[in-house]
Parts: C-alpha cells; sequence; structure tokens
C-alpha cells in the first residue's frame, strides 16, 4: 500500500477563528501568526493506493479563478494538486474513488476544473466514484446561516448529475484497510478515514483537529458549529490514538504534517511533528 500526502493551494484563517476561545497569548507560542493576526494554514489530501484502487482524500480549494474576486483568505494558489500528482505518478484518470471529508469550500474545491478549450466546467477525475455523507449533503443543500457562505454547489452538483457521487448514511469500511468514521461537533456528518496498514494505524484529522497544536481538548475552533461536541469527539478519538499509537496526520497544520500523542497528567498530548515522508 502507498500513502502519500498530497500539497493543494494553501491559504489564511484568523488565529482567534482558529482556535476559539482560547486567548491569543496562549496560542501564538504554539502556532505563529502575522501582523494581522492570520496564520498560515496548509490544505493536505491524502492519496492511497493499494494496488486495485487510487483513493484520494478531499481535493482542496482547486484552480486559481480567472477573475480577481476579494479572497479573505489570502489562498497561495502555488500549490496545485493535479500537478502534485502527476509529480507522484498519477493522472487525474487514475483515481478510483475520491472520499469528501465534507463539502466546505476548501475540501472539494477541486473536485472540477475548467477546460481551457471549451470553457466548461469538467469533473477533475472523471473515472472516479466520489463519497459524501449523507448529513453532511443535507446540510450543505439547505446550509445554516453560518455555514451558508462556506458552501459552493458548483463543487458537487455535475458529479451529482453525473451519478457519480455516492451518499453514505453510516459510518463504513472503504475498503478492508480504510474505515470512514463520522463526526458532528465541526459540522454534520464530518468524515474522516483511519487508515490501517500492516505495521501502522494513520488517522486523517481534517476538522476535527486541523492542527497539532488543537490537540488539547479545549483547543475548537470557532468554526466548529457544535464545540462541545468536538470536544467529545476529540476526546473519544485521541484517547484510542494514544492507547493503539495511532499516526495523526493533520490536513491544516502548516508546519506540522504528523505526530504521535501520549496520555499525560493533562490529557492527551502531541509529540514531536514529523515529516510523513520520514517514517
Amino acid at each position: 500500500m502507498k500513502i502519500i500526502i498530497l500539497d493543494t493551494p494553501e491559504f489564511k484563517i484568523d488565529g482567534g477563528a482558529y482556535f476559539g476561545v482560547v486567548p491569543k497569548i496562549i496560542w501564538q507560542k504554539k502556532y505563529p501568526c502575522d501582523e494581522n493576526n492570520m496564520c498560515a494554514a496548509s490544505c493536505r489530501s491524502i492519496l492511497v493506493d493499494d494496488g486495485k484502487r487510487v483513493i484520494l482524500f478531499d481535493t482542496g480549494i482547486g484552480e486559481e479563478p480567472e477573475e480577481k474576486t476579494k479572497d479573505l483568505y489570502f489562498t497561495d494558489y502555488s500549490q496545485n494538486l493535479e500537478i502534485n500528482l502527476k509529480k507522484q505518478g498519477y493522472l487525474p484518470e487514475q483515481i478510483t474513488d475520491v472520499v469528501l471529508t465534507h463539502l466546505h469550500f476548501d475540501h472539494c474545491g477541486g473536485n472540477t476544473k475548467i477546460d481551457k478549450n471549451t470553457r466548461k466546467k469538467l469533473i477533475a477525475f472523471p473515472n472516479a466514484e466520489f463519497y459524501v455523507s449523507k448529513d453532511q449533503f443535507e446540510n450543505a443543500n439547505n446550509p445554516n446561516y453560518r455555514e451558508r457562505s462556506s458552501y459552493m454547489p458548483e463543487n458537487w452538483k455535475i458529479i451529482q448529475e453525473a451519478g457519480k457521487l455516492n451518499i453514505i448514511e453510516k459510518e463504513f469500511f472503504l475498503t478492508n484497510e480504510i474505515e470512514l468514521k463520522l463526526f458532528y461537533g465541526h459540522t454534520a456528518g464530518l468524515m474522516l478515514p483511519i487508515i490501517r496498514t500492516k505495521d501502522k494505524t494513520i488517522f486523517f484529522t481534517g476538522d476535527l483537529i486541523p492542527a497539532r497544536a488543537s490537540v488539547p481538548l479545549a483547543w475548537v475552533s470557532a468554526y466548529d458549529l457544535f464545540p462541545l461536541t468536538s470536544i467529545e469527539e476529540k476526546q473519544k478519538i485521541l484517547n484510542q490514538a494514544a492507547d493503539e499509537n495511532w499516526l495523526l496526520v493533520f490536513q491544516h497544520d502548516y508546519y506540522c504534517e504528523a505526530c504521535y500523542v501520549e496520555k499525560t497528567e493533562r490529557g492527551v498530548r502531541a509529540k514531536e511533528a514529523i515529516k510523513f515522508l520520514e517514517i
């Protein structure tokens, strides 16, 4: 089994939004910010090649728009999912499955692309089956006031119309090695993978634990709809990760790709940062 980390366009998040009720005097010691309190954030995807299927988890923000718009996230498009796929020896046509953790714009914007000749929107991974949870799909199509601006239906409508969007109603195993778990603190039906290899278990933390600094239970993003639910979900999954020595891979941490965690007198805490390629 091959597991590859892929970078997609990066952006910036307000530190107060990133770390919620944690005061800046505390969080800035763990995660740097600029003079405007903006924190650099990665937007990683994971590719898993088990020899039969080539599975991609999330597709990032997507292509740089041709028409410049006011970008409150200061997006840096120097990282490109398709280019980074090709650097690893894969073409978009080889992707068999795309698992969407949820439908916020920074996780599914790369589902589609613009044909340079016809200027029409196309499915970026034409041979793939796409997966999203039922709760998230319903939430995205009937968004609440807080999340409304995070959903862009053009990122999934043409996939749905093509009959390629699979709506998942409960937790399940996509393959024998990949379990998809549902969470409800950040947004309804956040779907995150636990990947088990012969010698390692990897948890792609998504927006449940966006950064290494977010491991302590109280460090919950202001973007989470139900912070107390997030705390309960984090506590349960982090205890299991510590007990079973899982490797956590962070989707949004600009400075840390991965780490292990351990139980301490103060609760579960992150160990040192690790580069995924070094494992």
